[in-house]
C-alpha cells in the first residue's frame, strides 16, 4: 500500500515536474522504491531549503536540471 507522502518528498516531486515534465512521476517512483534507491532517506536528511531545482553543467557540455 502506498503510503502517504511527506511535505519534503511532495516538493522534489514538484521540483522535478517544474524542471520538466514527466519527471516528477520518475522522482515520485524513485522516493516509493527507497529500499532501492534512499531516495526517502536522502530527501529526509536534506534541509527543506536546499530541495530546489537548478541548472548547471556536466563535463560533457550538456546541460542539466539537478535538485539541491
Amino acid at each position: 500500500m502506498n503510503r502517504e507522502l511527506t511535505t519534503k518528498e511532495q516538493k522534489v516531486i514538484d521540483e522535478f515536474e517544474a524542471a520538466r515534465p514527466g519527471l516528477g512521476a520518475i522522482a515520485e517512483t524513485n522516493i516509493r522504491n527507497n529500499h532501492l534507491t534512499g531516495w526517502a532517506d536522502i530527501i529526509a536528511d536534506t534541509p527543506e531549503d536546499e530541495l530546489v531545482a537548478g541548472e548547471g553543467f556536466a563535463s560533457n557540455s550538456f546541460m542539466y536540471r539537478s535538485l539541491g
